[in-house]
């Protein structure tokens, strides 16, 4: 693995190592079934490039030694580099992905091409890209290949690295990881559809990227404003995050000044075109998540936005439970309602690494199809949200309280009979998935409101 991030030639050096162990048949027989599915028209990749862009998103299960808290800011340098490469690892995989649905046959040095253009056009380098794709007559050269690959490079690293958000900054990180990736699937559906990359597709994917990171931007400024989190350090901080956007010389003067007096919620969200309404709305409840925002302002905020983005309640919950699967605090939670060292919860974490993707799915499923009934039956089961918001703050359960809890979900199991194998011997440790992608409308907060309220906000 690349680790002199300093070398221009790193990302050249992480796609040829991705390029060299990849084998075609074993990744097509390692894409999950949905995805084959949506992608059976190699004409229109767009229905898998959005579940394969959903799933890279998610955080995994993340397993540290007991009393190491997760997401240490003082992790060693090493560190945020590995996280920076897995990432860009992530972008290259999405874009191997999406060739093996095509079912173009697998040369080497012509993915790799496809794969330098593909990146260089994400971020912005739309000439060195169309010089690199290798459809240019005779092929691309090599050294036009070298040039989109190190301007990916260099541009992937002075936006996204080191990953993560500094101190009073807007939580922008894992939006703009997203935001990226969404353009990139765009730009190699469209190299697949149109048989090359065409200048006027590469202005309209990066003028909607833009605008979708200005947007993010603003919302999350709003957000933490509604917290009382945008004193003076904070805006200094965010002033700067702006110019690792991409934007161009107006557009970070624009969203400079969004973020000095975003709009309200509800205005926000009227400005906000409908197919990115849930976008935004996914990375507000992620922030609400990360910051543990769980006073009653930055909760109205996000509400006020739901209700003005007029999305239905099906995609509501479906933006929060992805906030969930995002969110990675899986350890925390495991340690709050494990027993401990000898409750073998971190061999546990480990397998439910892999399953992830299937668990998040089944439950997203399960939620969407019966939004009133958990509604309901959360509402009944009486201390179940109250132990979840307990556990959500921090606060280790104690053995009559886990008792309860596990009582509580079989009798959720035998109303939702989708949820039955959190209920089964084990279920405990998977109780950080169900309580975070229940959707927040079934936690104790959302419902401390009038009915009236509460009733509108799960109607969608």
């Amino acid at each position: 693995m690349p680790r002199r991030l300093t070398d221009k030639r790193w990302l050249g050096e992480l796609l040829d190592e991705e390029l060299l162990r990849h084998d075609p048949d074993q990744a097509r027989a390692r894409l999950p079934a949905d995805v084959r599915g949506a992608g059976a028209s190699p004409v229109d990749l767009a229905p898998a490039a959005s579940l394969l862009v959903t799933r890279s998103l998610r955080r995994r299960v993340a397993v540290v030694r007991p009393g190491v808290a997760a997401g240490n800011r003082a992790a060693p340098a090493s560190a945020a580099a590995d996280a920076f490469i897995d990432e860009v690892r992530a972008h290259i995989g999405l874009a191997l992905d999406l060739a093996l649905l095509r079912g173009d046959p697998f040369v080497r040095a012509r993915r790799r091409a496809e794969i330098a253009a593909a990146l260089a056009a994400a971020v912005g380098e739309h000439a060195v890209a169309i010089a690199a794709e290798p459809e240019q007559p005779g092929g691309a050269s090599d050294r036009a290949v070298e040039r989109a690959t190190r301007a990916a490079a260099e541009a992937l690293h002075a936006r996204f690295y080191p990953p993560g958000d500094p101190a009073h900054a807007l939580p922008l990180h894992a939006g703009t990881i997203a935001v990226l990736r969404r353009r990139l699937a765009r730009v190699v559906c469209g190299y697949h559809r149109d048989g090359r990359l065409v200048a006027d597709a590469l202005a309209r994917h990066g003028a909607y990227a833009a605008r979708e990171s200005a947007l993010l931007t603003e919302a999350l400024a709003g957000l933490l404003g509604a917290a009382g989190l945008d004193g003076a350090p904070a805006r200094a901080v965010r002033q700067r995050q702006v110019a690792r956007l991409g934007l161009d010389r107006a557009g970070v003067r624009a969203t400079r000044h969004a973020i000095a007096a975003p709009r309200a919620p509800a205005t926000l969200a009227e400005a906000t075109p409908e197919r990115v309404r849930g976008f935004l709305l996914e990375q507000l409840r992620l922030a609400q998540l990360g910051l543990k925002l769980v006073q009653e302002a930055p909760a109205a905020w996000i509400e006020a936005f739901a209700r003005a983005s007029r999305l239905d309640a099906q995609a509501i919950a479906a933006a929060e439970i992805e906030a969930a699967a995002q969110h990675a605090d899986h350890a925390e939670w495991l340690e709050a309602l494990g027993d401990g060292a000898g409750s073998g919860w971190q061999g546990f974490a480990a397998d439910l690494d892999a399953a992830t993707d299937e668990v998040v799915e089944r439950v997203s499923t399960a939620v969407t199809d019966n939004l009133d009934a958990l509604v309901t039956e959360i509402r009944e089961t009486g201390e179940l949200g109250q132990l979840l918001a307990k556990a959500a703050a921090g606060h280790a359960l104690t053995k009559d309280e886990k008792r309860k809890v596990k009582a509580q979900l079989v009798d959720l199991a035998k109303a939702v009979p989708a949820l039955a194998i959190f209920a089964a011997p084990g279920g405990m440790l998977l109780l950080p998935l169900v309580a975070k992608l229940l959707p927040f409308s079934l936690l104790p907060s959302s419902w401390e409101r009038p009915g009236p309220s509460k009733r509108k906000r799960t109607a969608g």
